[in-house]
C-alpha cells in the first residue's frame, strides 16, 4: 500500500480503533463532538465515494467550514478521492470579492461547505463566479454508492490540496502541495519537535492555513497521535481557554504566532494562572511572523510558575511554499538570542553583534536549524551569489518539502521555485522572500524583503519600527501598526498608520501619542516618521491568519481610505 496520510489514516484505524483522532471544544471550553480513529476512517471512505461518483477527481473542490472537525472530514474525502482540495476561510459578504477570486483562480469544480455557510454565502458567491455545485458534510456522508480505492487518488507526486498564501506581500496564489510534500514534512516536522505517536496536540489555529492545517490537523493524522480543537474566535475571546486545554488535556505539542503568546501574558489573570499545570507542555511553537524576544522572555516568566519549562519554547520558521516547517530548534533548549547592531543589517553586508542595552542594538531569536535534509542557504537577491555565514541576504531552501509551484501562475512559480544560486549545478532552490543571516549554526530572520524600507542609503525593518512606536505610548493597540513609504518614486518618507486600544479610543490625548512615537523611532532608530494616523480598534488590514497587509495599508493610505480618528471627518463616529 503506498505511503500517505490516508493509508496511515486507515493504519491507524485498524491498529487502534478506538483511539480519539479529534476532539472539538465547543466555546472552547465544553468537549463537543468526538472521532475515533475508526470513525474518522468510516465517514473519510464515505466522503471519498461520494466524491468519486460525482466525478470530481483531478479537479478542485472549495472548502469552507467554520467548525475543524467538519472541515478535517471533508478535507480527507477530498485526499481519499483524488481530489485537490482547496481549503479557505469563510468569508463575509463585505469579503466576498476576495473569496469569488480565489474560486476563479483555482478553477473550483464544486464547494463542499457546512450547511450555515452554505445559506450564508451561496447565493452572493454564484452571483460572482457563475453557479457552482455545493455539497454539504451531511449530503456526502449519506449519499456513498460508489466503491473506490482509498489509495487511488494519493500517489505522491500528485497534488493533495492548494494552499493559498495569505496575500500579506501581494495577491493570493494556490501553492501546489503534493501527498510527497506532506510525507517530507511530516517527517520533518517529527525530527525537529521530537514527536511520537505518544504526542497530544492543542490546537485554536484557523484550519485552512499551513500551521493550522499540517501542524495540528494532518500531522497527528501522520502519527496517529489525538488532536483536540477550537476555533480561533474561542482563543480570542478568552485565552485562557487556550491554556486551560492544554492542561486539562495534557498537551505535549500546541503553539500559535508571536500575538497569541502577548495576548495570554496580557489577558490571563493571576487567579486564572493558578489553576494551570502546563508541566506536560513539551514543544510550545511559536512561528508565522517575527518572533520576538520580549514576548519569548514575558511567557516563559509568566508561566513558570504553572510548571512551563524556559527550553519548551521553540520559535520556527516555515512557509506554505515549503509545505509548512523550515527550520526549528532543539527541544528542551532555550533558543539563543543575540543582538545585532540596526545599522549593520543591509543586504550583502556582514552583521555586527552589539551589547543588548546599548540604543542601536536589537534583538533576534533563532529560529534553528532545518532537520529534514534541507539545504538552506543565505544568497544575496540581486546576483543570486551565496553568501558567508554572517552575511544578510534572502534565504533559498532546496528540498523535498518545497511544493511544486503555483496553480495557474507559471511565471511567479519559476520566479519562486527555479531559482539558481550561481556556481551551484544541483536543483533549483525555493525563494523564500525572507530575509536572514547564519550565526554559530542558527538562522535569524530579519524581516521581509518586499517589506525593507530604504532611508538614507540604509535599511530598516518595519517591524522594529513598529514595536518602538508601540511601546512608546499605552493607547496604542498590541501588533497593531504597519510602516510603510509613500508610494512616490524617490521618496523616503515613513508613515506609520497604527490602532488604537479602546481605552485610548476613550482617553488618550492624540497629541500626546504622536508626540511619544516620533520621540521613541528617533531615540531608537534615528529617523523621523512623516505621517503618523491613528485608526480605530480592528481597522489595519490583515490577511485572514492575521498578519499585517503592509501593502495594501499603504494602497489604502494613498486612496485616503484609512480614517484619521483625529481628523474632523471621524469627530462623530462612536469608537
Amino acid at each position: 500500500m503506498t505511503d500517505n496520510l490516508i493509508s496511515r489514516l486507515f493504519a491507524s484505524a485498524a491498529s487502534h480503533p478506538g483511539k480519539i483522532a479529534f476532539r472539538y471544544l465547543e466555546r472552547g471550553e465544553q468537549v463537543g463532538q468526538e472521532l475515533s480513529y475508526q470513525e474518522l476512517a468510516a465517514r473519510v471512505t464515505a466522503i471519498g465515494r461520494s466524491l468519486a461518483a460525482e466525478s470530481y477527481r483531478h479537479q478542485r473542490a472549495v472548502l469552507l467550514f467554520a467548525q475543524p472537525l467538519d472541515f478535517i472530514q471533508a478535507f480527507l474525502g477530498c485526499l481519499a478521492a483524488g481530489v485537490t482540495a482547496v481549503p479557505l476561510a469563510v468569508s463575509s459578504l463585505k469579503n466576498l470579492d476576495t473569496l469569488a477570486g480565489i474560486c476563479r483562480d483555482a478553477d473550483a469544480a464544486c464547494v463542499i461547505a457546512g450547511t450555515q455557510e452554505r445559506q450564508q454565502l451561496q447565493a452572493a458567491l454564484d452571483a460572482r463566479t457563475g453557479p457552482l455545485p455545493w455539497h454539504s458534510l451531511e449530503e456526502l456522508l449519506a449519499g456513498a454508492s460508489a466503491q473506490v480505492d482509498p489509495d487511488s487518488g494519493a500517489a505522491g507526486a500528485r497534488i493533495a490540496f492548494l494552499q493559498y498564501t495569505s496575500g500579506s506581500t501581494g495577491a493570493p496564489k494556490g501553492v501546489m502541495v503534493t501527498h510527497a510534500n506532506l510525507l517530507a514534512n511530516g517527517a520533518a516536522i517529527c525530527r525537529g519537535m521530537r514527536m511520537s505517536r505518544d504526542s497530544v496536540f492543542v490546537s485554536w489555529l484557523p484550519h485552512y492555513h499551513d500551521m493550522g492545517l499540517i501542524g495540528n490537523l494532518l500531522q497527528p493524522i501522520y502519527l496517529g497521535a489525538s488532536s483536540t480543537l477550537m476555533r480561533p474566535i474561542d482563543f480570542i475571546q478568552k485565552p485562557i481557554r487556550w491554556l486551560r486545554a492544554v492542561s486539562d488535556f495534557g498537551a505535549t505539542i500546541s503553539g500559535g504566532p508571536n500575538f497569541a503568546f502577548d495576548l495570554c501574558v496580557d489577558k490571563i489573570t493571576e487567579e486564572q494562572r493558578a489553576g494551570l499545570d502546563l508541566a506536560k507542555w513539551e514543544v510550545a511553537f511559536t512561528g508565522a511572523e517575527p518572533v520576538k524576544a520580549a514576548t519569548v522572555a514575558r511567557f516563559a516568566q509568566a508561566f513558570a510558575r504553572c510548571g512551563l519549562r524556559a527550553g519548551a519554547i521553540y520559535p520556527c520558521y516555515g512557509m506554505a511554499e515549503s509545505t509548512l516547517f523550515i527550520t526549528g530548534g532543539h527541544v528542551g533548549t532555550a533558543a539563543p538570542i543575540k543582538h545585532f547592531k540596526a545599522d549593520s543589517l543591509t543586504i550583502g553586508k556582514s552583521v555586527a553583534e552589539s551589547e543588548p542595552d546599548l540604543p542601536e542594538s536589537l534583538p533576534f531569536v533563532s529560529c534553528g536549524q532545518p532537520h529534514g535534509g534541507e539545504q538552506l542557504r543565505i544568497v544575496h537577491p540581486d546576483t543570486h551569489l551565496s553568501l558567508l555565514a554572517g552575511y544578510v541576504g534572502e534565504i533559498w531552501l532546496r528540498g523535498e518539502s518545497n511544493a511544486v509551484g503555483y496553480h495557474g501562475h507559471a511565471d511567479a512559480s519559476e520566479r519562486s521555485f527555479g531559482a539558481r544560486v550561481i556556481g551551484d549545478s544541483g536543483g533549483a532552490f525555493l525563494r523564500t522572500g525572507d530575509l536572514g543571516t547564519i550565526e554559530d549554526g542558527h538562522l535569524y530572520i530579519l524581516g521581509r524583503l518586499k517589506d525593507v524600507l530604504i532611508v538614507r542609503g540604509r535599511n530598516y525593518y518595519p517591524q522594529d519600527i513598529e514595536s518602538a512606536a508601540q511601546a512608546a505610548h499605552y493607547a496604542l493597540a498590541p501588533n497593531g501598526g504597519a510602516v510603510f513609504q509613500r508610494a512616490v518614486p524617490h521618496d523616503e518618507q515613513l508613515v506609520l498608520v497604527h490602532e488604537l486600544t479602546r481605552q485610548g479610543m476613550r482617553d488618550a490625548n492624540l497629541e500626546q501619542i504622536g508626540e511619544a512615537v516620533r520621540g521613541a523611532v528617533i531615540a531608537e532608530h534615528g529617523i523621523a516618521l512623516a505621517k503618523i494616523v491613528l485608526i480605530k480598534p480592528g481597522q489595519l488590514p490583515r490577511t485572514t491568519s492575521g498578519k499585517v497587509r503592509r501593502n495594501l495599508c499603504r494602497e489604502m493610505f494613498e486612496r485616503q481610505e484609512l480614517l484619521d480618528v483625529g481628523s474632523p471627518e471621524a469627530e462623530e463616529i462612536e469608537p
